[in-house]
C-alpha cells in the first residue's frame, strides 16, 4: 500500500464528528513546494492538489461530489471565510478560499523534485479545452521525467460552469471526449478527433510524454456513470471517502459496475488501479480521539491509522492520497502531520497488501 498527500493548495482540510471541510489558508502558509520536498524525503509515493478556476461566494444550485449518487447530507454547511457556518450550499469549500492554480504547481514541483509522482485531485476537463490541457501536462510529464498521474473528473459546480460559460449538463460526455483526446494528442504522430464536442484533424502535439504509451489517467467518481466511462477510457477511479466515517467498502459497487462494463466493451483491467481520497488525523497515545467509538477512519495513533490503512488494503485500494487535518490552518501542523505519516505509518503501510486484481503500478 502507497500514501500520497494532497498539498496545500487550496488550503487544508480539517473534519468534525460527521464531515470533513477545506478551510482557507493564509497564502503564507501555502508554501507548496517546500511541502512537496518533505512529502518526497518522508517517503510519499505522491502529491496531488485540487482544480477550480474560480469560486462563488455561495452555489446553492450544485452538489458536491461528497455526496454519492445523488444523495445529499443535510449536516454538510458552507463555511464563510471565519469558519462560520453560513449553511446552505451542500459544498465542501468555503466562500474565499485562497487557491493555487494546480497544473503551475506542478510544473514548479517537477523541477524541485526527482522521485515524487504528482497528479491534478482532479482536473475539471469540461470547462478547459483538452488540447491546452494535453499540452500543459504533457510538459509537467516531460519536465517530471515521466513522474504525472493525469487525474480527471467531470465537475461539480454549476455556478462555476456558468461563469466559464460553458454547457454543465453535458460534462460527463464531455470528459470522456476529452480523455480520448488527451490519449490522441500523447500518442499518435498528428492528432486527429471528431466528435460531438471537439473536432479537428492533423494536429501535432510534441513531445509527447516521457511516460509510455501514456501517463496513467485516472477518474475521480462516485456514480456507477462514472465507473463505466473509467472502465471504457481510463487506467483507475478515485472517490472520496474523506468524512470520518466513511466504510472502505463504501464504493464496492464501484468495482462491481467497472467489472461490468470491462466485460461489455473486452477490456483488459490489469492496468487498472484502486486509488481514493481520505482525511487523516496521527495522534499521540492518550488523545481523546483514539478511545471513542467508533473511532473516525484513519484518525488515532501510528497502530490505528495502519489498522485503518488495512482496511483500505482489503476494499482493493493501493494508493490513498490523504488530506491531513489541520485545524489550526497553519504549515507547521501540515509538516507535523507529513512527518508522523512518514516516520511512523508509511514504513508499515508498505507491507499491506492491496486485495483484489486491480493494477498497483501506478
Amino acid at each position: 500500500m502507497e500514501l500520497a498527500v494532497t498539498l496545500n493548495t487550496h488550503g487544508v482540510g480539517t473534519r468534525d464528528d460527521s464531515d470533513w471541510w477545506h478551510q482557507p489558508m493564509a497564502i503564507e502558509e501555502m508554501v507548496p513546494i517546500q511541502s512537496a520536498q518533505l512529502a518526497e524525503r518522508l517517503g510519499f509515493h505522491s502529491v496531488f492538489m485540487g482544480d477550480h478556476v474560480g469560486l462563488p461566494e455561495q452555489s446553492p444550485d450544485s452538489v458536491s461530489p461528497l455526496h454519492v449518487e445523488g444523495q445529499t447530507n443535510p449536516e454538510v454547511r458552507q463555511r464563510g471565510t471565519s469558519e462560520v457556518d453560513v449553511g446552505g450550499s451542500k459544498r465542501h469549500y468555503p466562500a474565499r478560499p485562497n487557491i493555487l492554480d494546480g497544473a503551475v504547481v506542478m510544473g514548479a514541483v517537477a523541477t524541485h523534485t526527482t522521485t515524487l509522482k504528482m497528479g491534478p485531485s482532479v482536473l475539471i476537463a469540461p470547462y478547459r479545452h483538452p488540447l491546452s490541457d494535453a499540452r500543459q501536462f504533457a510538459t509537467i510529464d516531460t519536465l517530471s521525467q515521466g513522474r504525472l498521474i493525469m487525474g480527471v473528473g467531470a465537475g461539480w459546480m454549476k455556478e462555476e460552469f456558468d461563469a466559464l460559460d460553458r454547457p454543465f449538463d453535458s460534462r460527463l460526455a464531455q470528459l470522456e471526449e476529452a480523455i480520448q483526446v488527451y490519449k490522441s494528442a500523447w500518442t499518435d504522430d498528428l492528432a486527429t478527433f471528431h466528435g460531438q464536442f471537439y473536432n479537428f484533424d492533423r494536429i501535432a502535439m510534441d513531445p509527447k510524454p516521457v511516460r509510455k504509451p501514456h501517463p496513467p489517467i485516472v477518474v475521480g467518481v462516485v456514480t456507477k456513470a462514472g465507473a463505466r466511462l473509467a472502465a471504457r477510457q481510463a487506467n483507475g477511479i478515485d472517490p472520496i471517502l474523506m468524512r470520518p466515517h466513511d466504510d472502505p467498502h463504501g464504493f464496492d459497487n464501484l468495482q462491481d459496475e467497472i467489472r461490468r462494463e470491462a466485460d461489455r466493451v473486452d477490456r483488459d483491467l490489469s492496468d487498472f488501479a484502486m486509488i481514493c481520497h481520505v482525511s487523516a488525523l496521527v495522534t499521540d497515545v492518550g488523545h481523546p480521539i483514539t478511545q471513542r467509538d467508533p473511532r473516525p477512519i484513519l484518525g488515532g495513533t501510528p497502530e490505528q491509522v495502519i489498522e485503518d490503512i488495512g482496511r483500505f488494503a482489503d476494499a482493493g485500494y493501493s494508493l490513498i492520497v490523504i488530506a491531513p487535518v489541520c485545524p489550526s490552518r497553519t504549515f507547521e501542523e501540515y509538516r507535523e502531520q507529513l512527518e508522523r505519516l512518514g516516520n511512523d505509518v508509511i514504513p508499515e503501510a508498505k507491507k499491506i497488501k492491496p486485495a483484489g486484481e486491480w493494477w498497483t503500478g501506478l
